[in-house]
């Protein structure tokens, strides 16, 4: 029996809370590391906002003066579902590190080990995916998916052929439970004052992530839509970002990206896309910042 001097520690494994900010408090069943580190991690990501798009650059690298930007678009996405229209929304959109903490658009991070040109952190960031049942007639009677929270480790690095990075994520919200490993692979190139920074990935989802996402319930079942499971896969995807500087301090930043589902994702009976599309065009303000010593 508890008594009223007790302190729980924040590692006690977490019941039932509040909706705040529109967002569930964790309810971690993983280490107290991740319970700790994840909520720092998430409470900094509200701080900047809720974004929706999940892939870093570095738009510092090119430049030997540090710069923080900050700036405003439309972010747009394709959904795979059976007749479910794309995504249109409002996004802020920051980029900042200084070798300490950094923001990526829409990932926050820590770095807890590195040199000036490769860092090893902790780091979380939306995982935008879901639906809800009313966003098409194919997913009439299916119980609404809901977007999450990742966190997880991040080691990078780049040099004068380009930069790579290898990710490890973890669902912070216990939604889908899911995990997902990324490797990037790209390049920056900077010509007067346009800045290109294309790249290639390799997105691992484990099948708890996809069988939320993609699967079928046995409760969810009808005659044109059988139950499903999905298992673990491998996701392609292309991108690239294009800014252009306006002036020393204002800017335009455009995002285009492509990602090939796997097959365990397109043989889904609600699905009928093998690709997901998204975008993003911005206009962004930068000013000059110190590097963590």
């Amino acid at each position: 029996m508890r008594t009223g001097w007790e302190v729980q520690p924040i590692c006690a494994k977490l019941g039932p809370t509040k909706i705040v900010g529109g967002i569930q408090a964790l309810p971690f069943k993983l280490s107290c590391f991740w319970r700790v580190s994840g909520m720092l991690l998430v409470l900094f990501g509200l701080c900047v906002g809720p974004v929706h798009g999940t892939d870093s650059l570095d738009l510092l690298a090119p430049v030997q003066t540090k710069q923080a930007y900050i700036g405003g678009g439309a972010y747009l996405q394709s959904q795979p579902y059976i007749d479910a229209d794309a995504k249109v929304l409002p996004t802020p959109v920051v980029f900042f590190d200084n070798r300490l903490f950094y923001v990526r658009w829409a990932r926050v991070g820590m770095y807890i080990y590195g040199q000036q040109d490769w860092g090893i952190s902790i780091t979380a960031q939306p995982n935008p995916y879901g639906y809800q049942a009313s966003d098409s007639p194919a997913l009439a009677g299916m119980a609404d998916r809901n977007s999450s929270w990742e966190g997880g480790f991040s080691v990078g690095g780049e040099n004068d052929l380009g930069f790579a990075e290898l990710t490890w994520f973890h669902d912070l919200l216990d939604n889908s439970n899911g995990t997902k490993v990324r490797l990037e692979l790209g390049k920056f190139i900077k010509s007067g004052r346009w800045t290109v920074s294309p790249s290639v990935l390799a997105i691992w989802l484990s099948g708890d992530f996809n069988n939320y996402y993609y699967g079928v319930r046995t409760d969810e079942a009808t005659p044109s839509r059988p139950a499903y499971t999905a298992g673990a896969g491998l996701d392609w995807a292309a991108q690239t970002y294009l800014m252009y500087d306006i002036n020393e301090r204002w800017h335009i930043l455009g995002n285009l990206r492509a990602d090939y589902l796997a097959s365990t994702i397109t043989n889904s009976p609600i699905v009928d896309q093998d690709w997901i599309v998204s975008g993003l065009i911005s206009i962004m303000y930068s000013f000059p910042i110190k590097n963590h010593e």
